[in-house]
C-alpha cells in the first residue's frame, strides 16, 4: 500500500490540474475500503493503452503460487512459456480544449485557416511474448492504425483527412527485481526500444503531407524504460506502473515527437472462476514536438503547429476479463475495457478525447 500511496502522489504531481485531486481522493477512498488493495503510438497516437490493459490475466499457469489474477498482458513467473495476443483499440476525439477550457470551432478559426472538428482512430496490435526464465519476459508488439479527422475551413467548407499504416515496432522486456515472501509483492523493471517502422510521409488525397497527429510513425528510435509493482492476496490483486517513451534524435523531416510519461494504478477482483473485474486510473503526460516539418505551415491549422501538440490527461478505467475453462477456448483470455477521461489539459487548441474502448485476446502456452 505504501508503494501505491507514493504512486498516487507521483500521478498528482505530474498531472496537477482541475479535477485531479478529486479523482485521487476517490482512489484513496477505495484503498481504505479494501485494506491492502488498490486499483488496476504509431506516431504519437495513443498506443500505450494497448500495451498493457488493466484487466487480469487469469490463465491458471500464468498465476503465481497464490493463484491471484495478474494484469492482462503481463506474463511472468513461469519459464519457457509463450504467449500470442491481439488488441484492438477505438479512440474518439470530439470537441476542442485550450488548456482545460472548451473553445468553439469559430474561436479557432479566428487564429487559423482550418480547425479540426473530430477524429477517430482504429488501432490493431499483434503481440508475441516469451519467458526465457521465471523472472524475465521478452515481447514484441507491432501496431497498425487507421485514422480519420474532420476539418472545418474558414470559408465554411468541410473536409476529411484519412491515413493508415503500420506504427513503430516495440521490443520490450520485463525483469523481476524483487519478490516478497510468497510473492505477495513484486517489483518489475520494464525496458525496451522503439524502432521507426511507421511512416512519417503519410499524404492526403491531394498528395500533401498530413499533419503530425495523422502520421502512423515517429521516424525516430526511442527508449522505453519503466517499472511495475504487483501485489496480491486472493481474490484480489493490485498494482502500479510507470512507463515512458524517450525519443532519440530527429527524423528525416527535422523533428522528433515529445516524450511521453504514463503512471497508472489498478485493482483486480476475481468474481468467479472464469470472470474477473478490474478498475483503475491512468495518467498521460506528453510533450510538444521538438523541431518542425518545413512542409507544414503552423499558421494553417493547430495540428500543424509543433508547439500545440502536448498535454496531460487522467482517465478512469473499467474492464472485465473472461477465461473459458472448457471447450476449444480453454486457456485463452478475452478482455473488454473502457477508458473515460476525468481531466484533460491540452496545449491547444487541440481535440480532446471523448472515450476509448479496448478489446483484446491472448493465449499462453
Amino acid at each position: 500500500m505504501t508503494v501505491l500511496i507514493l504512486t498516487m502522489k507521483t500521478v498528482y504531481k505530474i498531472l496537477r490540474g482541475p479535477g485531479v485531486a478529486f479523482a485521487l481522493a476517490m482512489v484513496a477512498i477505495l484503498a481504505s475500503a479494501y485494506p491492502g488493495v488498490l486499483t488496476a503510438q504509431a506516431g504519437d497516437t495513443s498506443m500505450t493503452g494497448m500495451k498493457k490493459a488493466g484487466a487480469p490475466s487469469r490463465r491458471p499457469d500464468m498465476r503465481d503460487m497464490m493463484r491471484a489474477p495478474l494484469p492482462f498482458g503481463i506474463m511472468i513467473g513461469r519459464a519457457e512459456q509463450w504467449m500470442v495476443g491481439y488488441q484492438y483499440m477505438f479512440e474518439k476525439l470530439d470537441g476542442i480544449l485550450d488548456g482545460t477550457n472548451a473553445i468553439s470551432e469559430a474561436n479557432v478559426l479566428t487564429r487559423f485557416a482550418t480547425t479540426p472538428t473530430d477524429m477517430t482512430m482504429h488501432a490493431h496490435m499483434g503481440m508475441i511474448m516469451y519467458a526465457p526464465t521465471a523472472s524475465s519476459t521478452l515481447m514484441a508488439m507491432l501496431p497498425y492504425v487507421e485514422m480519420s479527422m474532420g476539418e472545418l475551413h474558414r470559408d465554411g467548407t468541410r473536409s476529411t483527412e484519412r491515413s493508415k499504416g503500420i506504427g513503430d515496432l516495440e521490443l520490450r522486456g520485463l525483469y523481476s527485481l524483487r519478490a516478497a515472501k510468497e510473492l505477495r509483492h513484486r517489483i518489475l523493471a520494464n525496458f525496451g526500444v522503439g524502432l521507426p517502422t511507421g511512416s512519417v510521409n503519410q499524404r492526403d488525397a491531394q498528395g500533401v503531407r498530413t499533419e503530425y497527429p495523422m502520421q502512423s510513425g515517429s521516424g525516430t528510435y526511442s527508449l522505453l524504460p519503466g517499472f511495475t509493482y504487483l501485489g496480491q492476496s486472493m481474490p484480489w490483486s493490485w498494482g502500479a506502473e510507470f512507463s515512458s517513451t524517450v525519443r532519440l534524435g530527429r527524423n528525416q523531416h527535422g523533428y522528433r515527437l515529445g516524450n511521453r510519461y504514463e503512471p497508472g494504478i489498478w485493482v483486480v477482483r476475481q468474481l468467479a472462476s472464469s470472470v474477473s473485474l478490474s478498475a483503475g486510473t491512468s495518467g498521460e503526460l506528453w510533450q510538444n514536438i521538438h523541431g518542425s516539418d518545413s512542409l507544414l505551415d503552423p499558421t494553417d491549422e493547430p495540428t500543424k503547429d509543433p508547439n500545440l501538440q502536448g498535454g496531460k490527461r487522467l482517465s478512469a478505467l473499467l474492464g472485465v476479463t473472461f477465461q473459458p475453462e472448457n471447450g476449444f477456448l480453454k486457456g485463452q483470455q478475452f478482455l473488454l475495457q473502457g477508458d473515460v477521461p476525468v481531466m484533460q489539459s491540452l496545449d491547444g487548441p487541440q481535440l480532446k478525447r471523448s472515450y476509448m474502448l479496448h478489446v483484446a485476446w491472448q493465449w499462453g502456452f
